[in-house]
């Protein structure tokens, strides 16, 4: 009989609970900003759950804060910093506060982000913020977190402070003034040094520091909110996640079918799930959900089937497992919580990321976008001065960008298919199986490297070199060329020559 403590070993999906706190609200000046954060170390203590909390500095510099903080088991809760900008800070490295008038703290890209900044301001805030921290902690901070991260600062801080895990927003369009678009849908990548949204394809391009994307993310619906309406005629108004304040992860019975998700067997690399709260929402709105989604994931670690980490702790594991690259990952979602037949897979790797969808017999890859070293983010060396901002990586099909003339619509497979599947095909690859009601199989094959495609055709792609751009004229390139069986693979190295790997050989 295997004990419970082998099969939290073995459980394959991670759960952190990451809440942060601000120390200013001024869209709401009589909110209870403590009183969050007390219940919030409750909840936790009482259920015996790891957790992380990371502070915004006009928290750290509140007496009744780190009062709170202290009451912390200090087993069971990891410390960290929470990056965005506010009044007391920016005044303090002697940065004129540009927020609106009356406002300490806003959510506006500039000011409340580091890319609203030079990258010497940036090092200056950076540096305030950890010496606080350290002064408050006795203990440089393991783990940063914040809606938006840049490249420059990242690197930074890892450098010099040490730090060793990052969070970042889900993939979202301009909500709340910022929008991502790219990188791993899910789960936690090497961030390449020019660009905080992209893995790095070589490791000596990288910040040597996974970043794990926030919110867990719903497969099928969480793509944008003008394709929600377009593609599957609904739209609710809240973010399709598990953020306890937001409608779904208020709901029990979807906050099960996450769970259901992300524990499906054939989940690659690492299976991650995230929930948490900031506490300028008020613990009237969203406790009674994140006690609830507590108490589910309390249930979810006796059966086995998940493992609750300080943010800190699983970096430290993905990083041991995983030392000189970023590994392949997948989310499946076989079913939809929606009743409406959608399925949707995810995979994703330092190369590549795509999505293949089935809209209720309606097969399509409706997602592939790149992963480029070179590839810089929009404010690497300048800073944003206007109030929202938008990072990328490169597309090679995106249905959302599609829609505003800026990528290639999706790849159809056409009608009249019954349930997509999906099952491991090794250690990092993925094989999905879509069977058409009136005959014939379409077989979809991700590895690292490439899409193999048996039954259909890369339609609107030529074969051989197919030449792209994107952002300013940046131009590169996929493959797409046909195996001797009739299959076709899109690749994503280089195309018809030799390129050399990380360990010196060469593959062509």
């Amino acid at each position: 009989m295997i004990s419970a403590a082998i099969l939290l070993a073995l459980a394959p999906t991670v759960v952190n609970i990451v809440n942060f706190a601000r120390g200013s609200e001024p869209r709401n000046p009589s909110l209870d900003l403590v009183e969050p954060l007390r219940e919030e170390i409750a909840l936790n203590t009482r259920h015996s759950l790891p957790n992380t909390l990371l502070f915004q500095y006009d928290a750290l510099i509140r007496d009744d804060m780190m009062a709170e903080a202290r009451k912390a088991d200090p087993s069971l809760t990891e410390f960290g910093v929470w990056m965005e900008m506010c009044r007391p800070l920016t005044e303090k490295v002697g940065i004129a506060w540009r927020g609106r008038q009356g406002w300490d703290w806003d959510w506006h890209v500039n000011p409340d982000f580091l890319m609203a900044y030079t990258p010497a301001e940036r090092e200056r805030l950076l540096d305030e913020v950890f010496r606080l921290f350290r002064a408050r902690f006795g203990a440089w901070p393991k783990s940063m977190g914040s809606w938006l991260l840049d490249a420059k600062s990242m690197e930074y801080v890892r450098g010099r402070y040490g730090v060793t895990a990052f969070c970042i927003c889900r993939e979202q369009d301009n909500t709340d003034a910022y929008g991502l678009r790219g990188g791993f849908f899910n789960g936690a990548y090497y961030p390449s040094k020019r660009n905080a949204l992209s893995a790095a394809v070589d490791f000596r391009n990288a910040v040597a520091a996974p970043c794990f994307r926030m919110l867990t993310p719903d497969p099928i619906y969480n793509y944008s909110e003008e394709s929600l309406t377009t593609q599957f005629g609904m739209k609710t108004g809240s973010a399709y996640t598990m953020e306890p304040v937001g409608h779904f992860g208020r709901s029990p019975d979807i906050v099960d079918w996450y769970f259901r998700v992300y524990t499906h067997p054939a989940s690659l690399g690492l299976s991650y799930m995230q929930t948490g709260q900031e506490n300028s929402f008020g613990w009237r709105r969203f406790g009674p959900a994140l006690e609830m989604q507590l108490s589910k994931i309390v249930a979810e670690r006796a059966a086995g089937r998940i493992r609750v980490e300080r943010l800190c702790d699983t970096a430290a594991d993905f990083t041991r497992r995983f030392p000189d690259r970023t590994p392949p990952q997948a989310q499946i979602a076989l079913e939809d919580w929606n009743g409406a037949g959608n399925q949707s897979v995810w995979y994703n790797s330092r190369f590549y990321r795509a999505n293949v969808v089935n809209e209720n017999g309606r097969l399509y890859i409706r997602d592939i976008h790149v992963m480029k070293d070179d590839f810089d983010e929009p404010y690497l060396d300048s800073a944003c001065s206007g109030w929202k901002a938008e990072y990328f990586t490169p597309p090679v099909v995106d249905l959302y960008l599609a829609n505003r003339g800026r990528s290639r619509g999706p790849v159809e497979f056409g009608d009249g298919f019954a349930s997509m599947t999906a099952e491991r095909a090794g250690d990092e690859s993925l094989l999905v199986k879509a069977a058409r009601r009136a005959g014939g199989i379409v077989e979809i094959l991700f590895d690292e490297r490439s899409i193999l495609l048996r039954g259909a055709s890369f339609a609107g792609f030529r074969h051989g070199e197919n030449a792209l751009s994107f952002a300013d004229g940046y131009n590169y390139s996929v493959c797409v060329d046909r195996e001797r069986d009739g299959s076709e693979r899109m690749t994503f190295s280089m195309c018809g020559e030799q390129q050399k790997t990380e360990n010196g050989g060469v593959h062509p």
